[in-house]
Parts: structure tokens; C-alpha cells; sequence
């Protein structure tokens, strides 16, 4: 524990931690002429929007495991606090009110203790407020259990913002994840503390799209093998689940939820092994596309790779995706696009560090640019 919070303080975000009892209480106004109680709020509220992979089927409580995953609730009041629980370690960032990026940030750490409340936004003018809670670490580190949240005031779910009109999910590794993305000097040690959906390039896109965006990735998986030469647990079989692999995890419904395009960044992790089997690769990318088509066949897919692969590698697994995309066209799967990201380097290894901010920005402008250009977006 000590270790992220000594991290956390090199963010631009403070930290929000601590825990209440979950009995009702009273809080003054700013005017100090009226008092407002707690109003518990439980995870299955319709009072709570919920954008991601929510998963009910646990008991009583919401599990959202995948980056980008998020719950945001409307009051008028002061205060907000939300009962948590993780398997692991899990980061929250904060948005307050419409901010374009997070305010704050709340850690949630694995306990033997019960669920606790921890405080959100705190001290808020008193009046309409809607706060954001958003999973920007990744189900392979920890799912974030949501018991409940408690507001200061009233709730308000008329004032729930829609979720954008405009729809992507993007399925990818670390790069997708925003892994080491906040790091403040390339080639530190990762921490966790470092890895941001939000300021990865996914997250980056779709908010230059202004789009609803779903994050399905995990750090060291591959299309057919793992940066770990494990072939059990690659993305397109977890690409299925609520989550990665922890027990908490069920089988998802992909009727529940169409993209309107998604953006499949895969194949680093397989040139990262070691090993370079073409049948391989090529045979799992035609599989794991053809199965995307057919749980949403009316989204464009999106065959993208980068920036991290460099020299050989780069040149192959752009071979290898041109190929994928040219075997299902001539199957007839329409709908089907290429991009590819710019390496910043040429590793002599073949692989180049992970983008840090400003870089995934710059991929993020291409990216959104090009989507704009080819989907004849505004």
C-alpha cells in the first residue's frame, strides 16, 4: 500500500481515501440553515448510469472489471461517497460536472474487512452536482466491486447526462490499457499507479469522438499466444467474459451492448514471445474477427497495429493483418478497415517502450482523424 500512495503523489491528481461507517447521517449546508441526510443509493439503482460490462450475477453488488468502465450519478447536495470492495488494487478516476479530465483520483485496495464507504468528492458547493467514478486500471489487476454510493443531499437521476450517441469498443493489450502511460520517466519500474484508459490512445479517441467508449484489453495477452508463451487465456477468450480471469468473472451477452465500430489493436504481445508462427497468427486473427462480425455483424472492425512494434516485426504483423483483412473479404465480410500506428523508434529489439501521454494523444489524433475521414463522421 505504501508504495502507491508514495506513488500517487507524483500525479497531478490528490488522492481521496479514508471510510465512514455506512449509518445515516447529518451534514450542515454552506448556509448552515439547513441539514442534509445521507441517502443511500444501491448498486442496482436506476438512479446510477452505468457504462461498461456490468455483471449482477454475484450477489448483491456490481462488479465492473474492464477499463473504461464507469458509473456516474446526479444529486444535489455536497458530498458523495461509494461502499467499495476489490479483489485486488483498482483506480478510480474522479470527473466532477462536466470536466474534460479527472479532478481526482480514489484507490481501492484489497481488505479482509467488509466493504467500506470511501469518500468521492467532498466540501462541493451546495446544488446539482454529477460525479463520474471511472475504472481506468484494467481487469487483470483487480475488479471494482460497487456495493452502493451515499450522497450528501438528494438524488437526482432526471439530471443524468445520456451516454454519447456515437459507440466503440476497443480490444487490445497494455497499449490499449494505457499501460505506463503516466509514467513520469520512460523506463521506470510499471506501477500501476502509472496506467490510465482514459489518457491511453482508446481513451484519448473516444473523447475526441465524443463516443461511448468500451475498453476490452489486458496487459501481455495475444491473439494466439501470451507475451508469457501461455496459450490458455489470450484476449479472444476472455474477450467473452465480464472480465479477465478472476473468479468473479461470468460470461458476457454481446447482445446487451453493439459497437459501432471496433478497433482490434492485437499482436505485439505475440511477436513480444518470441515466436513467430505465421499459420498461427494468421488463423487466430481470422477466427477472432470473424467472431466479433457475428455478435455485432452491422460494426465496422477496425485491424490496427502498433506503435510499439518496430523493424521485422512491425513489417510482419502488418503483413499478416493485410492478409486477415484480404481472406474475409473474399469470404464476403464486408466492413472491414486497416490502420497502423508509427513506431517513435527502431529497437533493436523490435519493440519500442510504451506511449507515454502526449504520445498516445498524437496516436489518438491520427486515429480519430482517420476515422472521421473514412466513417464520414463530424
Amino acid at each position: 500500500m505504501a508504495r502507491y500512495i508514495g506513488l500517487l503523489v507524483l500525479l497531478i491528481f490528490p488522492l481521496l481515501l479514508g471510510s465512514c461507517s455506512n449509518s445515516a447521517a447529518v451534514s450542515e449546508n454552506l448556509d448552515g440553515d439547513l441539514s442534509q441526510e445521507w441517502t443511500f443509493v444501491p448498486y442496482d439503482s436506476d438512479a446510477l448510469l452505468v457504462s461498461g460490462r456490468a455483471n449482477y450475477e454475484k450477489g448483491d453488488v456490481l462488479i465492473l472489471s474492464w477499463s473504461a468502465s464507469a458509473v456516474t450519478i446526479a444529486f444535489i447536495g455536497t458530498d458523495l461517497q461509494a461502499m467499495n470492495w476489490t479483489n485486488d488494487v483498482v483506480f478510480l478516476d474522479i470527473f466532477v460536472d462536466g470536466e474534460e479530465s479527472p479532478s481526482s483520483v480514489v484507490l481501492v485496495a484489497k481488505s479482509e474487512e467488509s466493504p467500506t464507504f470511501v469518500p468521492v468528492v467532498s466540501g462541493l458547493p451546495y446544488g446539482p452536482h454529477v460525479v463520474t467514478l471511472y475504472k481506468r486500471s484494467e481487469s487483470n489487476l483487480g475488479d471494482w466491486f460497487l456495493y452502493g454510493m451515499r450522497v450528501n443531499g438528494e438524488v437526482k437521476k432526471e439530471l443524468l447526462p445520456e451516454l454519447p450517441e456515437r459507440k466503440i469498443e476497443f480490444v487490445g493489450n497494455s497499449i490499449t490499457c494505457g499501460y505506463d502511460v503516466l509514467v513520469p520517466v520512460v523506463g521506470m519500474e510499471f506501477d500501476l499507479a502509472y496506467e490510465s484508459s482514459f489518457y491511453s490512445y482508446a481513451g484519448q479517441t473516444a473523447k475526441i469522438l465524443d463516443a461511448d467508449a468500451r475498453i476490452v484489453c489486458s496487459s501481455g495477452h495475444g491473439l494466439y499466444i501470451n507475451v508469457d508463451g501461455s496459450s490458455t487465456l489470450t484476449l479472444p477468450v476472455v474477450y467473452d467474459r465480464t472480465g479477465t480471469h478472476s473468479t468473479s468473472v461470468v460470461p458476457w451477452d454481446h447482445d446487451k451492448w453493439h459497437p459501432d465500430v471496433v478497433v482490434i489493436n492485437l499482436g505485439t504481445n505475440d511477436f513480444a514471445s518470441g515466436k513467430n508462427d505465421s499459420t498461427k497468427f494468421v488463423d487466430s486473427a481470422l477466427d477472432f474477427v470473424r467472431k466479433v462480425h457475428s455478435y455485432h455483424p452491422n460494426a465496422r472492425i477496425v485491424l490496427l497495429d502498433g506503435p510499439m512494434l518496430t523493424g521485422e516485426y512491425m513489417v510482419m504483423c502488418r503483413q499478416y493483418l493485410d492478409l486477415v483483412k484480404e481472406t474475409l473479404e473474399k469470404e464476403g465480410l464486408t466492413g472491414l478497415y486497416r490502420f497502423s500506428f508509427e513506431p517513435r523508434e527502431n529497437s533493436s529489439h523490435g519493440l519500442d517502450p510504451h506511449p507515454v501521454t502526449d504520445e498516445a494523444r498524437e496516436d489518438a489524433e491520427k486515429l480519430s482523424a482517420w476515422m472521421r475521414s473514412e466513417f464520414g463522421w463530424n
